[in-house]
């Protein structure tokens, strides 16, 4: 298993809380979001090398992901990045501890996108890291 496959495990754990990998099913033409809410969504990066010596060796690599949580209310939202919270930060992956970033989006409105029936849509993302 990789780090992202035990991400989401620990996402998934999560009762109550739908987890989507990367992708959420959309009407791009109508710009409708087909899926219940809430939910998060994952995104993960290729990481980066950690403490990296002029010697140029490495004492290991960060993997940085991102949690957005998408709900019909702010409250639905910030439930959703709150359960993905409790999930991950502070907890530790393969025996590393899991840093939430300060670098997070507040919740808010999305503009472009709604629900079926033109109802709104909130969203936020937490973003993390992990010494793989």
């Amino acid at each position: 298993m990789t780090a992202d496959d035990d991400v989401l495990a620990l996402l998934r754990a999560r009762p109550h809380l739908t987890v989507y990998d990367g992708f959420v099913d959309v009407d791009e033409s109508a710009k409708v979001i087909n899926v219940p809410v809430p939910y998060v969504v994952f995104y993960s990066s290729s990481g980066y090398d950690n403490d990296v010596r002029f010697s140029g060796q490495v004492a290991g690599r960060v993997l940085e992901f991102q949690v957005t949580g998408v709900g019909g209310t702010r409250e639905q939202a910030k439930w959703a990045l709150d359960e993905a919270r409790l999930a991950l930060s502070r907890n530790r992956l393969n025996g590393n501890l899991i840093v939430r970033d300060d670098l997070s989006q507040m919740v808010r409105r999305d503009d472009d996108y709604s629900r079926p029936g033109g109802k709104p849509v909130f969203y936020g993302a937490d973003r993390y890291s992990v010494v793989v």
